[in-house]
């Protein structure tokens, strides 16, 4: 028996395995800048999955929909993702550790049960106004997966349960209720949320409005009734709202370019280009520009005629400029520099690397 269970999972075991071998020749093709490029790719792949959620929904999110929301290719599609399914997962993954983040900076532990609930939900409900086709994706469409997303979203809702299901040791009705109490509040505040959210997206959003923050008072009540009681619920519901978090600004919410640090380049980034515009960034710190022979140098780029074209590409793209292109005497170097898009790309890449670094650092 342990022989044939070991034949029928080989083939899994080989999948991982190949899965595992191609991450590290991602990983493998130069020191931090193709780990970043890679995590960029992630975020916006991640985004564009976001748009296609939120519209048309689940019923069209396949991975060429991904794919041409994104502007990438299959081939970068699969240098990130294993499928559909596991970038829909990753979606969960990364807005379940927002919110935990962000509840967590809360320190709620030194709180009572009622409170901690009232102040976690507000964080929650914060999240949600300041990104709604996020919310619908995590809350809505992923009712509709099964396999990975179906886990994550199982993983998620018992860790819900739990936190609501320890107001179970509180007053004297709570003694009636059981786990099943605090599954069924779940439910119903996600479905309630989801419900809110959709009307918006029906209505083309309702920018300015008060969003589903304003329901925190009639939520917590919900929550506390079962076990409190009428009258602490009653409470909840007559509290005026708290202040918003430090990270939400009303009537805002996340665009595909907030989410896409890479929206609107023109072309694919690649560790290559990645390594060339980070070295005219350093080579042009004092202002001046940098040229041909230099750039090749710093990026490890040892053919010239590469190099040229790589340029000249990159300028056609928007990314660089060439200084004395217009006034330029026979024999004067390329001076090249960044434009203000090729620095947002810089800024990026940058930003990409401190963040998995403090990722590392708190690990």
């Amino acid at each position: 028996m342990a022989a044939e269970r070991a034949g029928a999972q080989a083939p899994g075991h080989k999948t991982e395995a190949a899965s595992a071998l191609r991450r590290a020749r991602v990983g493998a093709r130069g020191p931090v800048g193709a780990r970043s490029i890679v995590g960029l790719q992630r975020s916006r792949l991640l985004g564009a999955a976001i748009g296609v959620l939120a519209r048309p929904g689940y019923t069209g999110f396949t991975v060429a929909a991904v794919c041409e929301h994104a502007g990438v290719s299959r081939r970068t599609f699969y240098e990130v993702f294993e499928n559909h399914e596991q970038c829909f997962a990753a979606i969960l993954a990364d807005a379940e550790q927002c919110a935990s983040g962000v509840i967590a900076d809360l320190d709620l532990g030194r709180l009572a049960w009622s409170e901690r609930m009232r102040m976690g939900l507000w964080a929650i409900l914060c999240l949600v106004d300041e990104d709604p086709a996020l919310a619908k994706a995590c809350l809505a469409e992923s009712q509709h997966a099964g396999g990975l997303v179906q886990a994550r979203r199982e993983q998620i809702v018992a860790q819900l349960v739990d936190a609501l299901d320890q107001g179970r040791a509180q007053g004297t009705g709570a003694s009636a209720t059981s786990r099943l109490t605090a599954e069924a509040l779940v439910g119903a505040i996600s479905s309630v949320i989801a419900t809110r959210i959709a009307q918006a997206h029906r209505d083309d959003g309702v920018a300015g409005g008060p969003g589903v923050r304003s329901l925190l008072g009639e939520l917590v009540g919900m929550i506390v009734l079962p076990y409190q009681g009428p009258a602490a619920a009653r409470k909840q519901i007559e509290r005026s709202l708290p202040n918003a978090p430090a990270f939400a600004s009303a009537g805002t919410t996340a665009s595909d370019r907030d989410r896409d640090p890479l929206a609107g380049l023109p072309m694919r980034l690649t560790y290559r280009t990645a390594r060339v515009l980070q070295a005219v960034t350093k080579l042009t710190e004092t202002g001046a520009g940098a040229s041909n022979r230099q750039i090749a140098e710093h990026a490890g780029i040892s053919d010239a005629g590469q190099i040229s074209k790589l340029l000249a590409r990159l300028a056609q793209r928007g990314l660089l400029e060439n200084t004395t292109i217009a006034s330029r005497e026979r024999g004067e170097a390329n001076q090249w520099l960044l434009t203000q898009t090729g620095r947002r790309v810089v800024q990026s890449i940058g930003a990409e690397q401190a963040e998995r670094t403090q990722g590392r650092s708190a690990a």
